[in-house]
């Protein structure tokens, strides 16, 4: 017994081991060949990827992922969008059903960490929606809509409210929404009642630097510190938790010293070690830069690299976080990068991924 099973590990092929992963991308279909989302079988090991099928649907740029549910706004130019939910099963989606968002331009959802409430964040319509989800991943009813009012330093990119994210914390208990039209962090207990969870009427609010634009955050694990990337300014404004209060500290830049050029600050990232943090600028830069976190919440950057692309909407961290994937939008092309989880560098593996206006990357 103990030749022939030597013997079978002998012959048995190394990639038998190797561990499929669905990966799924959210792009833009209108002006472009995308049919879609789009999913992927995702090799751990080696970071191969094959295509697995395709999933019709208007201009999915954003998505979320509840176990085996699949949340998509379609951010459908120029009118109001709306949210559709999917099943996941055998490597397909099955179309569950949709709703109007509540506002032009959704570009951002999020399942609640319990996973019955969605958030959306409509860009141009300068509002977050909340959905209720049945438990077979249905959206039930549209449950709230806050409509923001106002406008931000900027007379062209802030003349009203640009409603760009919205993030539960991780325990669920606050919701946080991106204004990037006001400069502004608006901050919403989450309440439980039986089964059902509600907003109150009232947020605290968090002023982010003029003229910046906060787009997406992050926290650190302990929620001590939160980091929001600012879209116009291609920098990242640090706070850190003072009782109840987030205490402004202070902004690093995203891009290599000496650059010049349009900013287009995108996505922030941390790793699951709350060690490194990374954000991109899809301006003129088109780099992702590497910062490690010091103890007291400091940002001290150690790289910065070319995306090998255009437009690098949204990036991912591999589940294990020995990858990191940037989709860059306008090269139609997403590229994988392997992850130093000792030092946090990014070094270019050679291998990407063809597909037509990547915006999201989910696992």
């Amino acid at each position: 017994m103990k030749k022939a099973f030597i013997y079978l590990m002998t012959i048995l092929p190394l990639a038998s081991f190797a561990q499929q992963i669905p990966m799924f991308v959210g792009t833009y279909t209108s002006k472009t060949a995308s049919k879609g989302i789009y999913i992927y079988n995702f090799d751990v090991k080696t970071g191969e990827t094959t295509l697995s099928s395709t999933q019709e649907s208007k201009d999915p740029s954003f998505l979320a992922r509840n176990n085996n549910f699949i949340y998509a706004v379609n951010e459908v130019p120029n009118q109001e969008g709306s949210v559709s939910a999917y099943s996941f099963k055998d490597g397909h989606l099955t179309f569950l059903n949709s709703l109007p968002s509540g506002g032009e331009s959704p570009c951002f959802v999020e399942v609640h960490p319990k996973g019955s409430l969605l958030a959306v964040a409509n860009y141009t319509g300068g509002s977050a929606a909340l959905f209720d989800l049945e438990s077979n991943g249905v959206l039930s009813k549209r449950a709230r809509l806050i409509q923001h009012e106002g406008k931000g330093v900027d007379p062209v990119r802030q003349e009203k409210p640009h409603v760009h994210s919205t993030f539960f914390s991780n325990k669920g208990d606050k919701l946080y929404v991106q204004d990037l039209g006001l400069d502004e962090i608006s901050i919403y207990p989450v309440s439980k009642t039986g089964n059902a969870y509600s907003l109150a009427d009232e947020s605290e609010d968090i002023f982010t630097p003029a003229g910046g634009g906060p787009r997406h955050i992050v926290f650190d694990k302990k929620e001590k510190f939160l980091y929001v990337v600012l879209e116009m300014t291609g920098q990242i404004a640090s706070y850190k938790k003072d009782g109840d209060a987030w205490m402004y500290q202070s902004t690093f830049d995203i891009n290599p010293e000496g650059f010049k050029g349009n900013n287009g600050g995108a996505d922030i990232k941390m790793s699951a070690d709350g060690k490194f943090l990374y954000a991109t600028n899809r301006g003129d830069a088109n780099t992702i830069a590497t910062f490690s976190v010091e103890k007291d919440g400091e940002l001290k950057k150690i790289a910065n690299l070319s995306v090998k692309g255009k437009g690098p909407r949204n990036f991912n961290l591999s589940p294990d976080g020995k990858y990191l994937l940037v989709a860059n939008q306008y090269t139609n092309n997403i590229v994988l990068f392997s992850r130093d989880a000792k030092t946090g560098l990014l070094t270019d593996t050679g291998k990407e991924i063809a597909v037509p206006a990547p915006v999201c990357i989910i696992f």
